[in-house]
């Protein structure tokens, strides 16, 4: 049996919190917007929806 490959305890990339899957609906503009402004700040889209939510008062 090979002792490389296969699951290993803490390897991986580390959880940030816990994914839900939802959908969003926007304009063509905003969702231009949205591209733009990922791109320039090499941003992914969950970046910068977190950054937008953690920067409002809910």
């Amino acid at each position: 049996m090979s002792a490389r490959g296969g699951p290993r305890e803490g390897a991986g990339r580390k959880s940030i919190g816990v994914t839900k899957k939802v959908s969003v609906t926007l304009t063509n503009e905003l969702w231009e917007k949205v591209e733009q402004h990922c791109a320039e700040h090499k941003l992914s889209r969950s970046e910068l929806i977190r950054s937008l939510i953690e920067s409002s008062d809910l």
